[in-house]
């Protein structure tokens, strides 16, 4: 478990480098009242060698000053090495800019510790002509952010939470793509096809298993569509991790059952979670809440959970 009693913890993603694993989380002072502390989010770096105990090792990205793209804060990201080096995508928005707007930023390393932000910031941000600016959902605020790098076919494909423009509305929760052939340059493409579920698909990942590719996502209660919320009358729907299936990286995805990976009745249930390929077998590792006996709320990163796949998605064992 990865808790500093100092720090508030977030979103979390992962590199795994020989014996070494690398977690980037998002992170805030706990002195910061906990309504602010979205809005000031940095981005924390641990090491672990067996995915339980970590060492803090201090911040790898510090949000930006003045009137910079990033200087309000910092927000969920991904990792890949290529071309002999290691680029982090990142989100971020801009202090005083109203409504919020999210734009996708790079950061390179030669080592996974010392990160330089590219002068190229922001690298991306919507495209007008295919994704929403602002939200027209329930969440009236930007929607382009949680970078997932993913290397197929000579690309680098960045997926990304984001709303497309349609005149359905109940089908503009989606799927963000770009793709670069040196990091730096990003070709905005069409979302990818996903099933309507939900207003805003959060923390994106795409993984292959035998041939099938899953999507994982998370999104909480209040953010699903009632058509789908509808076809499951008897369940009662809470902030998760969920998984859709296709025979192809960029869709489309479907959903079968409620797509939950991790059920209620597991002992803790973490959000934003990701998947890490660690001595032969996967796990899931998230964020999970965590209110004491006073009522307070911190945050911490929890142990490894198994988990399986088969046609139908991703599956914890509990």
């Amino acid at each position: 478990m990865l808790s500093i009693p100092s720090r508030y913890i977030g979103d979390s993603w992962y590199y795994v480098n020989d014996s070494v694993v690398h977690c980037y989380f998002l992170t805030s002072p706990e002195s910061i009242h906990p309504d602010d502390r979205w809005f000031h989010w940095e981005i924390g770096h641990a090491v672990s060698d067996d995915l339980i105990n970590w060492e803090y090792v201090g911040l790898a990205l510090e949000k930006g000053t003045n009137s910079d793209w990033d200087s309000q804060n910092l927000a969920t990201g991904s990792v890949i090495k290529h071309a002999g080096l290691y680029w982090m995508a990142y989100t971020a928005q801009r202090m005083g800019e109203e409504p919020k707007i999210w734009r996708i930023g790079m950061a390179v390393s030669d080592n996974l510790y010392d990160w330089t932000k590219l002068r190229e910031n922001p690298v991306t941000e919507p495209d007008e002509m295919v994704y929403e600016w602002i939200s027209s959902g329930t969440r009236k605020r930007g929607n382009w952010n949680d970078p997932f790098m993913y290397e197929f076919g000579g690309g680098v494909y960045q997926f990304f939470c984001a709303r497309k423009k349609s005149d359905d509305s109940n089908a503009r929760g989606t799927i963000g793509l770009a793709v670069s052939n040196d990091m730096i340059t990003w070709d905005i493409k069409n979302p990818i096809d996903v099933d309507p579920v939900a207003e805003e698909l959060e923390v994106p990942q795409i993984y292959e298993f035998n041939g099938l590719y899953y999507l994982v996502f998370c999104t909480v209660p209040f953010l699903l569509l009632k058509d789908f919320k509808e076809k499951f009358p008897e369940h009662d729907f809470y902030s998760a991790d969920f998984s859709m299936v296709s025979s192809s990286p960029f869709g489309p995805f479907r959903m079968h059952g409620t797509g939950e990976i991790v059920p209620k009745s597991a002992p803790e249930i973490p959000y934003a979670s990701q998947l890490i390929q660690w001595e032969g077998n996967w796990f899931l590792i998230g964020t999970v809440k965590w209110n004491d006996a006073k009522g307070e709320s911190s945050r911490y990163i929890c142990d490894p959970i198994p988990i399986y796949v088969d046609e139908t998605g991703i599956h914890a064992v509990v």
